[in-house]
Order: structure tokens, then C-alpha cells, then sequence
């Protein structure tokens, strides 16, 4: 990043660093999180400016003394702690904007969710019941079997499904149970 300053000097300011942004997962593509590491900068001051003042040491002390701070100026510094102070009222600000509530209704909204996310017990995943296999019985015992089926019923090729060869896992749940932050739990059919 190359900016150019004008006061107090002329100054020419190179900053190298390294922009890291973590975006959300949705279609607006926000920034979750940023962070900027600077790696090192340069304060280049013109060499016409330092001859012409190269007679008075005051100046020369002046030019001597950084502009920047880590090659960042004090409004930009200034400006990213007023970001970190607002960065956690944005729940509120957007709160007041979309119900027109009062800050210190917006306050008391979001410390009472806040407080229930905290107080409400963590809601348990929903486990899909395990699928048993059912084991195949040894060849002498079903030889001996279907023998015997023969003997009852001459049509013993073909297989009479019952209610207890259907598992649960086949059935299709009539309800599920869903649990939402705002709501609390919500029944879906």
C-alpha cells in the first residue's frame, strides 16, 4: 500500500503487509472477519525537501520523526477503534432499525436472548435409529425348514411378507421435532 501525505510534509509512506478476510456463508458475501498484519513500511521524504532545510536542525528534527504509526496515519487508527467499540452494538443498531424500538428496549431484547441461549439446555441432535441386519440362519437348519414348508404347503417357492419382517427404519416419521433460538421447539409434521 503506497499513500502520499501533504502535511506536515511531503511524505510518501510504503507499507507492506498481508489482508486476511473470512467471509459468511450466505449469498451477500459479508465479511466475517478481517485481519491486516503489517510486515514493514517505509517513511520516504523527498531529497529537495531535506536540502532546503538542511540549515535548520529544528525542521531536520521534524522531518526526522515518523508520520505515520506502523505506516498507518492517526485518522485510520482512529477510525479502527471506533470500529472495535461499534462492532459489538450492531445487533442493537440493526434491532432499532428494523422494530423501531428504543435503545434501551433494543438492550433489554438482546441481553433476555442472550441470557435464554445461556440458560436453555443445548437441544440434542436427532439420531436416525440404527438399521439391525438381520442374520442369515446356518444351511442345515433352513434345508430342514423348507423340507417341512413343502411338505404343509405345496406352493413353498414364494415368500408370505409379515408385519415383523418390517423394521422401523422403513417407515416414513410422521413428526419430527426441530428447535429454533427464537421460538424455542416447533413441531413439524
Amino acid at each position: 500500500m503506497v499513500t502520499q501525505h501533504g502535511k506536515p510534509m511531503f511524505t510518501k509512506v510504503c507499507t507492506e503487509g498481508r489482508l486476511i478476510l473470512e467471509f459468511t456463508f450466505d449469498d451477500l458475501m459479508r465479511i466475517k472477519t478481517w485481519h491486516f498484519t503489517i510486515r514493514q513500511y517505509r517513511e520516504l521524504v523527498p531529497r529537495s525537501i531535506l536540502a532546503m532545510h538542511a540549515q535548520d536542525p529544528q525542521v531536520l528534527d521534524q522531518l526526522s520523526k515518523n508520520i505515520t504509526r506502523m505506516g498507518l496515519t492517526n485518522f485510520t487508527l482512529n477510525y479502527l477503534r471506533l470500529c472495535v467499540i461499534l462492532e459489538p452494538m450492531q445487533e442493537l443498531m440493526s434491532r432499532h432499525k428494523t422494530y423501531n424500538l428504543s435503545p434501551r428496549d433494543c438492550l433489554k431484547t438482546c441481553l433476555f436472548q442472550k441470557w435464554q441461549r445461556m440458560v436453555a439446555p443445548p437441544a440434542e441432535p436427532t439420531r436416525q435409529p440404527t438399521t439391525k441386519r438381520r442374520k442369515r440362519k446356518n444351511s442345515t437348519s433352513s434345508t430342514s425348514n423348507s423340507s417341512a414348508g413343502n411338505n404343509a404347503n405345496s406352493t413353498g417357492s414364494k415368500k408370505k411378507t409379515t408385519a415383523a419382517n418390517l423394521s422401523l427404519s422403513s417407515q416414513v416419521p410422521i413428526a419430527s421435532i426441530a428447535r429454533s433460538p427464537v421460538s424455542g421447539c416447533a413441531l413439524r409434521t
